[in-house]
């Protein structure tokens, strides 16, 4: 009876400390953002008229500072303080978190790189009801945002198409086992994200109309986690261990085409796979001059920062701004990547 007792009590106990422990975790973190939120207020705006923060979940990639640089140089001739929300904070804030800060913030504008999750939907149309505009970049999301920039995702996915149909076209008779092409396109695991979705329709519908060889082009989809390259690396080395690879694969963003490079170069798969890629970074670059990736389709990422403080200024001193800003995407390959290295290198002289 005694240590039923002592059991029943110890119990309590137990549940007793978590909740505190609970309770505690939750006024620590609410004044952090706090802190932040005032530490943002603080900052030195004199000689700016607006405030605007880029908000992204890869604040370290270099098509994200890419995109920061033409914001944020477009803002210094406009008069807007343009910031990289998070690059500044001690701890590692995750977007919805950020988009807290921002509104807590009271700025004056939000760029911000959605996704779909009803959470940042939410968060949005908050902003939105505080008089803080927001416009999506990249990815979109269905909120009341005022504007998205970005790509024309079913027309990207055509470009990609036409690549999967040029790669089979170029390869001799019986290059293919069984006459069947496999294609794999790695999508973000997170959210179904309806940009992507679209990619993937116009891949497959290009694919269908354009090709009119004998070699069977079947297409498949694998989401690949996002949270953190270790998460994309992994879940890409994993796809190299299986038996059967695909002939052909192609990547929606920058991180994973640099993991699956990577990875055919690790497992020693170089010549066995062609891979279509996403951006212009240094790396994916020189891997197409060493035609280790076929290609690559690339943003002009700086258009699309300007286009994206341009679209926040218009609606504010207007009150209305064009729903949707496409920007200039190129196409990559063997023919034309000594141009972009010629002019990577210029820039790195400068």
């Amino acid at each position: 009876m005694k240590s039923n007792r002592a059991l029943a009590i110890a119990c309590i106990c137990s549940v007793t400390f978590m909740i505190l422990v609970t309770i505690g975790s939750m006024i620590y973190f609410k004044s952090q953002l706090a802190k932040s939120a005032d530490a943002m207020k603080g900052m030195e705006k004199e000689e700016y008229e607006r405030h605007y923060v880029l908000i992204t979940d890869e604040k370290n990639s270099s098509f994200w500072e890419s995109v920061y640089e033409g914001a944020k140089e477009e803002g210094k001739l406009k008069g807007a303080y343009v910031e990289m929300l998070g690059s500044n904070l001690s701890s590692d804030y995750e977007q919805k978190q950020l988009m807290r800060i921002a509104i807590d913030a009271k700025v004056d504008g939000i760029i911000l790189a959605a996704n779909e999750s009803g959470a940042v939907t939410a968060l949005i149309n908050e902003a939105v009801r505080e008089g803080i505009p927001v416009v999506t970049v990249l990815n979109d999301n269905t909120s009341n945002r005022q504007s998205f920039v970005g790509i024309g995702s079913y027309n990207l996915g055509k470009d990609y198409g036409k690549q999967v149909c040029r790669i089979v076209e170029e390869k001799s008779e019986g290059s293919y086992e069984d006459g069947n092409c496999q294609v794999l396109i790695l999508m973000e695991g997170e959210f179904h994200n309806t940009n992507e979705m679209l990619v993937l329709g116009g891949i497959q519908e290009t694919i269908e109309q354009e090709y009119k060889g004998d070699v069977s082009i079947k297409c498949e989809s694998e989401y690949i986690s996002q949270k953190g390259t270790f998460a994309a690396e992994e879940a890409i080395r994993d796809l190299f261990m299986k038996p059967d690879l695909p002939d052909i694969i192609i990547c929606l963003n920058e991180l994973n085409t640099t993991c699956v490079y990577q990875g055919m170069v690790d497992y020693n798969r170089v010549g066995e796979i062609d891979i279509i890629g996403y951006y212009n970074s240094d790396s994916i670059l020189k891997a197409i001059e060493r035609k280790v990736i076929y290609s690559t389709l690339t943003i002009d990422t700086k258009q699309m920062g300007r286009y994206c403080v341009d679209a926040l200024n218009e609606y504010i001193d207007m009150g209305y701004v064009s729903d949707y800003i496409p920007v200039d995407t190129y196409l990559i390959n063997s023919e034309n990547v000594a141009d972009y290295l010629g002019d990577m290198a210029e820039n790195v002289e400068e």
